[in-house]
This record gives structure tokens, C-alpha cells and sequence, in this order.
């Protein structure tokens, strides 16, 4: 009882939305239902001229009225079709506007949303949704609406003039559709469950493609090209077998509209033969209302394709519902009524108290444990520890990527929750350890958080990344197009492009998050000489488990286990003989060892 509920209420809410988005296109849906309406008058009158045609014929008519009748059936049918021509054009295009409308609200919506979302959600499946899904709601919103709305009047109509012109015909004609009215209501809720299945499976699919491609290079260097392929293979399988079972159901109801359009064909012309027999009615009644029912004959069956097209695209925006009802974890202060946004006032980053676990839900050890600590406005400060330490949680939090469980952020003084985050975020330069460039060319990735530069401010931001040399190396130079993810780049040049792009920005804050982790140390000696100047006029945070990147820092904060454990200059922290000198030593004793 409670899943049926659940899912009326879904449905409900899927009806909702669409409604929401129609609602947007009033107007042009007003006029394009009028030309419907205008279409179907039109094309209803033609069975009428044909019974007071065939009437006439009976009782002889002369060959200028027949002329004249023939006339009106064809400027009847002409104007009918320019109507015809722009319901559909109306119609059909205000479906693809709602279908831009709904992909960018889309695309915004995923924009908005928390890290955490995406640590949970596949690629493939949200392509899948924005590609699939959102292609079943325009074809509802689209054809689904209009052949909808040409079936209601179409059927209406030509029902009341059937009555009028024969009552008992009409009752003989409608019995087959109660035989249909069951049939189609079991068809419909197994074409509603079996789409979502074949939207999952193509997800599961996509996300499979999507994944393969992006470490084709990982598949290649375990040999694992036929493995793969036949896994992918096994996921076809199993999407086409979801499919097979879809079309099966939809394969039905063709045959059975059919079949009830022929069975009450077959009705009318056995009792109204025999109606015009015994003139009852008269033979061009019989016409007219063979061709009103001939007109009802195409809606009933374009009933079960717009039913099927219904169906999928309810589905599919339940499917995009789930997601439009994901919020943000993280809530903008300029979205919180009752609190006022506040600018920070100098460019220091201070932690109070703050304790952090990434998912309390499953009881996951906390990453960071009651950390407090000062970064002082214009002061390079480095934050060093072993792996699993918790540095790069840091960074999320100060950028306010998560909320922490307990304690606080400040940034300037403010608490990182009173600053609008668009404001919060452009303070900071930031050069993460996993680089992710786009498929565009070098200068675009070097310029994406500004809006222009000129030659020379490209040239300085290159040398201050210790890359020039090999950009001017490219044959196209600056305009040389990357790969997905800069892979024609190696890991040391994607992460000098990337620290480029953030000081590009000019930012108050800039952080460096294992930044040089990808080049050897030579090539680190030379770009932190270049940023040493850079770092003087900001604050600068270093995030690293080298210790020869941060040892020029004012002050090293030490983590250990999501603690600070020790804090003071690189020669403070050797005195004290703790964790720090002892990473310190074991990293030298490496260092000569492949000094050889």
C-alpha cells in the first residue's frame, strides 16, 4: 500500500512539473489548441457534405451543385490543413523550447549541487537523464500533448455528431471500447515499470562507455581490451533484454487498437446495412457516419502510441524529479532570510574547534579532530602530514566544499557560512592535487576564472608556472587543443597549466594542494622561486608531503591522525625531533639515495 502511494505521489509530482513547464507557454499552447480545434472543425464537415451529397444523388442533383459541393470539400480540406500545418508547427516547437527550458534548469541544478552528491551518483546515469530522459519529456510535452488534445476533440466531436445522427448506431459502434479501456490500463502500468528499467540499464550502460573511455589509457596498460569488451557487451545484453520486455507490452497495442477499430467497424456495417435497408436512416447517414467513425478510428489507435509515449515520459521525469529534489548540502547565506551576508575582512583563514567526518551516516571515523589554528593575513603558511592526515580536507572546508560537524570556519574574520559563496570562492586561487583540465586549448585553461588577457600577461603567467618553454615548443603554441582531461599533456605540465589558471585570477588566497607532486624536485625548486614573489603580496597556504616545498614557509602546521600535533618554522620543528623531523629524514635519506 505504501509503494502504490509513494508512487501516485511521484506521478503526481511528475504531472506537477510538467505543468509547471507548459505553463511558461501559455499563449502559444492557447493558439496552437485553437488551430487544433479550428483543423478538426473543418475536417468534420466533410462527412456532412457527403451525406447531403449522397442524399441528393437519390433524388437527382444537378452537376453545378455537385460541382459546388466539390468545391467545399477541397477549400474545406486546404484550410484545413494550413491550420493542421501550424498546430503542429506551434505545438511541436514550444515542446523543443521546453525541452531547452528543462536541460538548462537541469544543467544549473547539477551546477548548484554539493560534492557529496557526486561522490554518490554516476556520470553515465546523470548523461543518461539529461540525454534519454529528457528527450521522452519532450516527446510527452510535444506529439504526447498535441495527439492528446487532437483525440479529446476529435473524439468528442465526432461522437456528438454520430448521436445526432444515430444514437443506437453510436451505442453499437462505442461497446468495443470497453474491451479496450481494460486492456490499455494493464498495458500502461507495465510500460510505466518497464521503461524505468530500461532507463536504469541504459544509464548503467552509459556509465560503463563513459568509463572506458576516460582510462582508456589504464585498460591499455593492464592489457585489458577484451575483458572489457565483454563486459560491456554483457551490459548490452542485459539493456536490450530490458527492452525486448518493453516492446513486447508495446507491441500489443497496436494489434488490439486495430482489432477493436475493425471489430466495431465490422458492427456498424452489419446493423447499419441493415438500418438501410429497412430506411431506418438514410444511405448518406450511413456514409457520414461511417466517416465520422473512420475519424474516430485514428485517434483510438494513436491512443495507445500516445499512452506509450505518456508513459515513458512520466517515467522519465520522475527519474529527473529525484534530482531537481536533491538540494544543496550547502546553502548560500544570500538563500537564508534571517541571516545578513558579510564581506571578510582581511585574508586570513582561522579554525575553531572544528571536528569532520565525510559520511556520519555509516559511521565513518572522523577525518579531522577538534583543529584549531590561525593563518594570518599575508602569511605563507604550509600544512604537511602523512597520508590520510586530513590536508586536503582543509581546503574543502575553507571553501566551504562541506559544512563541519562541529567548530568553525572563518575566513577574514567571518564565519565562511556569512559570506555569500560566490564572493568566498573568488578570493581563492586554487591548484588541486587531481588536475582536471578541458577539452579546449591551453590558453582557455589558463584563463578560465577571467575573462581576457592579452600575449604578454599569458607569457608572464607561464613563466611564473616554469611552462613557457614547452608551450612555445607546441606547434599551435597557446592554442594547441587539449584531450579530454589535457591527456595529450604530461601530469607535470597539466599541474603547471593549472597553477597558471589560478593565479590568472589574482587571488587574495592561493592554494596550493600537493600542487608539484608531479614534477621532480628541480622543476619545484624553480616554480616555487617564481611564486615566492607571488606569495608575498597574498596569503598562501602550501599543502604538501614533500618537505621541500614547504620548508621556506613562514610557519608548518603539522597534522597527524586529524590533529595538529606540532606548528613552527621548518628549523623550530626539526629542534623538536617529533613527526615532522621525522618525515624530514626519512625524505632526505631518499633524496641522496637517488642522488646516487
Amino acid at each position: 500500500m505504501d509503494r502504490d502511494t509513494n508512487s501516485k505521489q511521484k506521478r503526481r509530482k511528475a504531472l506537477r512539473t510538467i505543468g509547471a513547464y507548459l505553463a511558461r507557454y501559455r499563449k502559444g499552447l492557447t493558439i496552437g489548441g485553437a488551430c487544433l480545434i479550428v483543423t478538426n472543425l473543418l475536417l468534420l464537415v466533410n462527412p456532412w457534405i457527403l451525406k447531403v451529397t449522397v442524399d441528393e444523388l437519390k433524388g437527382g442533383i444537378t452537376r453545378d451543385r455537385l460541382l459546388l459541393y466539390a468545391s467545399v470539400f477541397v477549400a474545406v480540406t486546404v484550410v484545413s490543413g494550413v491550420f493542421r500545418f501550424l498546430m503542429r508547427r506551434i505545438i511541436i516547437g514550444i515542446s523543443r523550447k521546453i525541452e531547452f527550458d528543462m536541460r538548462g534548469d537541469f544543467f544549473a541544478h547539477l551546477e548548484r549541487l554539493s560534492p557529496s552528491f557526486y561522490n554518490k551518483n554516476r556520470t553515465g546515469d546523470l548523461m543518461a537523464l539529461a540525454t534519454n530522459d529528457l528527450n521522452a519529456v519532450r516527446s510527452l510535452v510535444g506529439p504526447g500533448v498535441m495527439y492528446s488534445m487532437n483525440t479529446v476533440v476529435v473524439a468528442g466531436l465526432a461522437l456528438s455528431l454520430m448521436i445526432v445522427l444515430s444514437w443506437k448506431l453510436t451505442t453499437v459502434a462505442i461497446l468495443p471500447l470497453v474491451i479496450l479501456s481494460v486492456g490499455m490500463y494493464h498495458s500502461m502500468k507495465l510500460i510505466h515499470r518497464y521503461f524505468e528499467r530500461v532507463q536504469k540499464r541504459f544509464g548503467d550502460l552509459n556509465s560503463r562507455a563513459q568509463e572506458n573511455l576516460a582510462g582508456i589509457r589504464v585498460v591499455r596498460t593492464y592489457a585489458r581490451e577484451n575483458h572489457e569488451i565483454a563486459d560491456f557487451e554483457k551490459q548490452s545484453r542485459i539493456y536490450v533484454k530490458a527492452n525486448m520486455k518493453l516492446y513486447r507490452v508495446q507491441s500489443l497495442l497496436q494489434p488490439l487498437l486495430t482489432s477493436v477499430a475493425g471489430l466495431g467497424a465490422l458492427f456498424i456495417l452489419g446493423y447499419g446495412g441493415k438500418q438501410v435497408i429497412d430506411e431506418t436512416i438514410t444511405l448518406g447517414t450511413f456514409v457520414a457516419f461511417s466517416g465520422y467513425l473512420a475519424m474516430l478510428i485514428w485517434p483510438m489507435i494513436a491512443l495507445g502510441w500516445v499512452m506509450n509515449i505518456m508513459e515513458r515520459g512520466l517515467a522519465s521525469m520522475q527519474r529527473i524529479n529525484v534530482i531537481f529534489g536533491t538540494e544543496p548540502e550547502i546553502k548560500d547565506v544570500r538563500e537564508t532570510a534571517d541571516v545578513s551576508p558579510l564581506s571578510p575582512r582581511d585574508r586570513s583563514i582561522e579554525f575553531e574547534n572544528v571536528s569532520f567526518a565525510y559520511d556520519t551516516s555509516v559511521g565513518r571515523e572522523p577525518v579531522l579532530r577538534d583543529l584549531s589554528f590561525t593563518i594570518r593575513d599575508g602569511e605563507t603558511a604550509a600544512v604537511v602530514g602523512p597520508t590520510g592526515s586530513g590536508k586536503s580536507t582543509l581546503v574543502s572546508l575553507i571553501l566551504r566544499l562541506y559544512e563541519p560537524q562541529t567548530g568553525r570556519v572563518l575566513v577574514g574574520g567571518v564565519p565562511v557560512a556569512r559570506i555569500p559563496i560566490a564572493e568566498l570562492r573568488s578570493l581563492f586561487g586554487l591548484i588541486p592535487q587531481d588536475i582536471f583540465l578541458f577539452s579546449d586549448t591551453i590558453a582557455a585553461n589558463m584563463l578560465f576564472g577571467v575573462s581576457s588577457m592579452n600575449g604578454n600577461e599569458l607569457d608572464r603567467l607561464s613563466r611564473l608556472a616554469a611552462i613557457h618553454g614547452e608551450i612555445q615548443g607546441f606547434p599551435d603554441k597557446y592554442e594547441t587543443m587539449l584531450g579530454e582531461r589535457g591527456i595529450n599533456l604530461s601530469g607535470g605540465q597539466k599541474q603547471r597549466v593549472a597553477i597558471a589558471r589560478a593565479i590568472a585570477m589574482d587571488p587574495g588566497i592561493l592554494i596550493l594542494d600537493d600542487a608539484l607532486s608531479s614534477v621532480d624536485t628541480d622543476t619545484e625548486e624553480k616554480i616555487l622561486r617564481s611564486l615566492r614573489e607571488e606569495m608575498r603580496s597574498r596569503t598562501a597556504v602550501l599543502i604538501s608531503h614533500r618537505i621541500s616545498t614547504v620548508r621556506e614557509a613562514d610557519r608548518i602546521l603539522v597534522l597527524d591522525n586529524g590533529r595538529l600535533v606540532e606548528e613552527g618554522s621548518h628549523n623550530e620543528l626539526i629542534l623538536l625531533d617529533g613527526v615532522y623531523a621525522d618525515m624530514f629524514n626519512k625524505q632526505q635519506i631518499m633524496y641522496d639515495l637517488e642522488r646516487g
